[in-house]
Order: structure tokens, then C-alpha cells, then sequence
């Protein structure tokens, strides 16, 4: 009976210490590319560079590559086993700090944008009420105290006055609402023009693999 518990508590002990270094790339692509879409494609891939024991995870060393973009070794992505597998938990210094700085870029662009756009629907909606239709420009929006912030706001009107849309576009993010189908703004993180070349996004903000 002891040996069997003995062989049982091995081959439990050997579960918890494997790690799959695929499944554990795919977790850090997922995290990276969500906070971040700015750097990433679909040919985007993690590399592990190195796996290290803690006393209650994995550390992982990893490069992050899309084609001929790719950065230098980034420090560290830290797992730790839960219900029988292991999973990604966090980013950790010195990468993190860095990656942070790079996603509070998107979504503070996405919250500012999504606000604005907001705050014009609610102008529309005054406009249309005063005039029964809608402002086809957003200089006509000025007759409701509508104040245009100084970003690159296109706006349009149907034809038929029934309807209109309005998008901002920046260099990281894309929000749009148009109210024949929705009736709050979307926002989405956008690629990098020059993804994948050798000067694109991931090499430039993160640092060069030598």
C-alpha cells in the first residue's frame, strides 16, 4: 500500500511540473496582443527563450515575432498551476512596466473616443428636436453648444435625415458609431501600418533582437 501512494504522489508530482512551453506561448499572444493590438498581426507568434522554477510558478523569457519585426528578449511572463495546468497570472519587471506603458495609450484613447462620440449623439439628438433633423456637419452642431474637441472627428448624415455616423481614427485606435446599427460607439485597437517589416512596431518599442 505505501509503494502505491508512493508511485501515486510521483506521478502526481510529475504532472504539476510539466509545462508546455506552446500552451504557455499561446497564453502570453493572447494577453500581449489584447492589451496591445498596436504590435500585432495575425502571422504575430511568442517565442520561449527560457523557462525558470519559483517557489510556486514558472518564469518564462520570451521574444515576440511577426515575420521580420521581433523584439529582444522580454522579462518575464510568471505562471502558476491551477486546477491541474499552468496559467499565464501576470507580466513582471522590467517588461511589464513597459507593456503597461503601451496599453494605457489604447485605453485611454479607447475611453476619450467613446466619451466624444457620446457627447456627440447626445448634441444630434438635441439638434433633431429643435430642427427635426440631423446636423449634416459638425459646424451646424454649434447652434446647440456643441463644442468639436480637436480631434479628427468625420462625420456624416443620410440623405433621408433618418440616420448618421461618426468615426475618430488615430494612429492606435478606431471608434465608430453609426446609428443605423447601433446605438453606442465601438471602439477597436488598430495594427501598425509597418507590422512585420524589420523597423515595425515590436522591435521599435520594445528593443531589437541582436
Amino acid at each position: 500500500m505505501v509503494k502505491t501512494w508512493t508511485l501515486l504522489l510521483c506521478v502526481l508530482c510529475l504532472a504539476c511540473d510539466s509545462f508546455e512551453e506552446d500552451a504557455a506561448a499561446s497564453q502570453i499572444r493572447e494577453r500581449f496582443c489584447d492589451g496591445w493590438p498596436y504590435g500585432c498581426t495575425d502571422s504575430t507568434r511568442v517565442v520561449v527563450e527560457k523557462v525558470s522554477k519559483t517557489n510556486r510558478g514558472r518564469q518564462v523569457e520570451f521574444r515576440v515575432v511577426d515575420r521580420r519585426d521581433q523584439t529582444a528578449t522580454l522579462s518575464a511572463a510568471y505562471f502558476e498551476p491551477q486546477d491541474d495546468v499552468w496559467k499565464f497570472l501576470l507580466f513582471e519587471n522590467p517588461f511589464r512596466d513597459q507593456f503597461e506603458a503601451q496599453t494605457r495609450v489604447v485605453e485611454e484613447e479607447s475611453k476619450r473616443y467613446n466619451q466624444e462620440l457620446r457627447k456627440l449623439k447626445a448634441a444630434q439628438n438635441w439638434f433633431v428636436s429643435i430642427y427635426g433633423r440631423f446636423a449634416r456637419s459638425l459646424e451646424e452642431l454649434d447652434s446647440v453648444s456643441y463644442k468639436s474637441p480637436d480631434l479628427p472627428i468625420q462625420m456624416t448624415a443620410s440623405d433621408d435625415d433618418k440616420s448618421w455616423s461618426s468615426e475618430i481614427t488615430t494612429r492606435y485606435v478606431r471608434c465608430e458609431l453609426d446609428m443605423s446599427r447601433q446605438q453606442l460607439p465601438d471602439c477597436i485597437g488598430l495594427t501598425a501600418q509597418h507590422a512585420g517589416t524589420e523597423s515595425g512596431p515590436l522591435a521599435e518599442t520594445f528593443g531589437r533582437a541582436p
